[in-house]
């Protein structure tokens, strides 16, 4: 019998076929009908075929539908992302569908060049979970639970499954029943978990939402029970790098230290440069309890106070983790580097090193600029540092030279007190230091992609494809406001983002600038076939360099190992295939949603911060515009939102130009307009922050 791509191939390249057509055409047997038409069920219930008038097959696409991952935003619309296409959900269109479900979407109004696609979702593929968190709302004899993440609809509950919630309770529900389109969802509460005013409550509420745990299975436990420091026999089959002045540089509060590195100038003039990283594949053995439980978390997950990591503390802030001065087992790429940036030379290996010094970004910062207290305290590395720094530069000046997009990013950090509140909101811009690591990274990630892509075996890459046209000619639209546009947008490279970046870097809407431009690029992810880092400017790239983190730098790990040591045959190679196509899409899924629960659990700290700021009045700087209002950065770095639906004079969104209008006094509001805001509103259930605009002429354009 043919498999599923079989048949889902076929009818991408054919017109809908019925069940004997499909049968024939594929030289399939009628005896096994029955088997056939159960196949076709499942791809039809999984949305990777439909069915149509007449008993017939096709693909989604060849019906009209999109197939993709809907999310919804703060404002009432949503977003289903297909492969190649992005289509507008406006409210009341949802049906029962929440946040990270796929879904087939009947498209209602074709896009154009300046519009996004409209849809309405007609079929939940895939539910991203059956529990739902909610504030309940009691009645006599039942009660509503009120989704904090949107969905289309409030859920009944029936008063045998109050589990004795209070009205106004935040609790965990499960569902029971999704409903129709006149019938609310049903479900049960099955924990109660507090005050929905208590932001601690809610982020627990969110780690149990998107099904995250500190804690591990028994089975993991138990395992790890058995893991213990490498034997001396282990370390001498490796090459021994216990004599080198390898040197860790993280944040002060890192806790998982994946790499180490060592420059030293060699007597031709070339740089040595030995990047290091934690051997976690020497512990997780591919199919073990700890690594099917990594691969299901994909990664690690950094909340504003706590981190749900992808291995247990044991080993990620443990036995793998590059602690200073002791011995640790790594996998190390060492590379000879010319003084025009050229990579003349690569080598991986298993190796075991000995970190000399554990350093932290300020520290290894001060040395570079000087510090003579602190240069006094590293000397035996200050001369390494002035190389890694002089090395950094180069290979820096040939990525930009390339064209790679080199963002100017100013870190923002909310920092919490010692009761779990926001302090303040700090902005950290990337330093000497950040940038040193970050280029050593970068060059170790392309080192290794570049030898698998020539071994040509499957492995897992890190792409990042081309923007749409449709994106950048939207982008181009926001940059006129500043004097910007990228030309020929039929030739994209990714050097004419970086040409604007530069110019902007001392401006005043610098960052506003930067936050376009990204959002105007794809979201990279992973994949099993090589198509290039766009942003990068890079033929091969990968991850390599961060294995307790992410689970796919572990891929790489063992695919590289086993590859140079010839373990690799035919079998392997196809297991590898379809292993890695299917872990691709699932790691990068995972990735895509802890970036969310980091940045919600960010926003939950930030509303309550502002709640006793309601009344404050704040410069500001207009960041996006659409036609229910505009988006504005205050001056303390909080984002917040003036809904035009609400204020008392009439507002246009001139969707052409770009440009909200405040009618009753010609004043336009342009994206990256300074104005001045009054906090009306800080609101932790939907974790909102409303505004207004001062009156008066500081606000806005009066320009007719």
């Amino acid at each position: 019998m043919r498999d599923d791509k079989d048949i889902i191939y076929f009818l991408s390249e054919n017109k809908a076929k019925g069940i004997n057509e499909i049968i024939d055409s594929l030289g399939m047997s009628r005896k096994n009908k029955k088997k056939i038409s159960k196949k076709l069920e499942e791809l039809e219930e999984a949305g990777e075929i439909v069915k149509i008038k007449g008993n017939r097959y096709t693909t989604p696409e060849k019906a009209g539908y999109l197939k993709g991952k809907f999310q919804i935003s703060r404002g009432s619309f949503g977003f289903v992302d297909g492969e190649n296409e992005s289509v507008f959900i406006p409210r009341g269109k949802f049906g029962t569908a929440m946040s990270g479900d796929t879904v087939l979407v009947n498209i209602t109004v074709q896009g154009t060049a300046r519009k996004k696609s409209e849809g309405e979702i007609v079929k939940i593929v895939k539910r991203s979970s059956d529990k739902v968190i909610g504030i309940f709302q009691e009645n006599r004899n039942f009660g509503f639970v009120v989704p904090t993440t949107k969905m289309g609809k409030d859920i009944f509950i029936s008063r045998k499954y109050f589990k004795n919630a209070k009205n106004d309770d935040l609790v965990l529900v499960e569902v029971l029943n999704w409903g129709e389109k006149a019938k609310k969802p049903e479900g049960k509460i099955i924990e109660v978990l507090g005050d929905p005013y208590d932001t601690n409550v809610m982020i627990d509420a969110l780690i149990k939402r998107n099904g995250y745990s500190e804690e591990f299975p028994e089975e993991v436990k138990k395992e790890l029970e058995n893991i213990t420091e490498p034997s001396e026999e282990e370390k001498k089959k490796r090459r021994d790098l216990r004599e080198l002045a390898l040197i860790t540089i993280d944040g002060e509060d890192a806790r998982d230290l994946d790499d180490a590195v060592y420059v030293e100038k060699l007597e031709n003039n070339n740089y040595k440069l030995i990047v290091s990283i934690a051997d976690v594949s020497y512990y997780v053995k591919e199919g073990s309890e700890l690594d099917k439980e990594a691969l299901n978390r994909g990664n690690s997950v950094y909340l504003v106070d706590r981190v749900i990591p992808m291995f247990p503390r044991k080993l990620s802030n443990g036995i793998c983790s590059l602690n200073e001065k002791v011995d640790r087992l790594a996998y190390t790429v060492e590379m000879e580097i010319n003084e025009k940036g050229k990579v003349l030379f690569v080598d991986t290996y298993k190796s075991v090193i000995n970190v000399k010094h554990r350093m932290t970004y300020g520290s290894v910062n001060k040395i570079l600029k000087d510090d003579s207290s602190e240069i006094e305290k590293y000397r035996d590395i200050y001369d390494m540092l002035k190389k890694m720094r002089k090395l950094s530069d180069i290979l820096r000046n040939k990525r930009l030279k390339r064209g790679s997009i080199d963002f100017d990013f100013k870190e923002k950090k909310v920092v919490l007190n010692k009761k779990e509140k926001v302090e303040y909101i700090k902005v950290r811009s990337r330093d000497l230091s950040e940038s040193l690591i970050e280029e050593f990274m970068l060059s170790a990630n392309e080192a290794v992609a570049e030898k698998l892509f020539w071994y040509e075996i499957p492995s897992i890459y890190r792409i990042h494809e081309k923007p749409d046209l449709d994106d950048i000619k939207a982008l181009n639209k926001i940059l006129m406001n500043f004097g910007y546009k990228i030309s020929n947008i039929n030739e994209l490279h990714p050097g004419k983002f970086q040409k604007i970046i530069e110019d902007v870097k001392d401006k005043e809407y610098s960052m506003l600038v930067n936050k376009v431009i990204l959002m105007s690029l794809k979201q990279a992810k992973y994949n099993l076939e090589n198509l290039g880092h766009f942003g990068l400017a890079a033929s091969y790239y990968t991850h390599f360099t961060s294995p307790i983190r992410r689970y796919s730098d572990l891929i790489v790990h063992r695919i590289l190992d086993e590859v140079e040591s010839g373990k690799i045959n035919k079998k392997r190679s196809l297991y590898l295939e379809k292993f890695i196509d299917k872990a691709a899409k699932h790691i990068s899924t995972t990735e895509r949603d802890a970036e969310k629960a980091e940045r919600e659990s960010v926003r939950i700290k930030i509303v309550e911060y502002m709640i006793d700021k309601v009344g404050n009045e704040y410069n500001g700087i207009i960041t996006g515009l659409n036609k229910n209002g505009m988006f504005i950065e205050l001056e303390n770095y909080v984002e917040c939102f003036f809904n035009t639906n609400n204020a008392k004079d009439e507002y246009i969104f001139d969707e052409n130009k770009n440009k909200v209008l405040e009618k009753n006094r010609n004043k336009s509001y342009n994206i990256g307009d300074a104005i001045k805001i009054l906090v009306v509103r800080a609101e932790l259930k939907d974790l909102s922050v409303e505004v207004i605009p001062f009156e008066g002429e500081e606000n806005g354009d009066s320009s007719k």
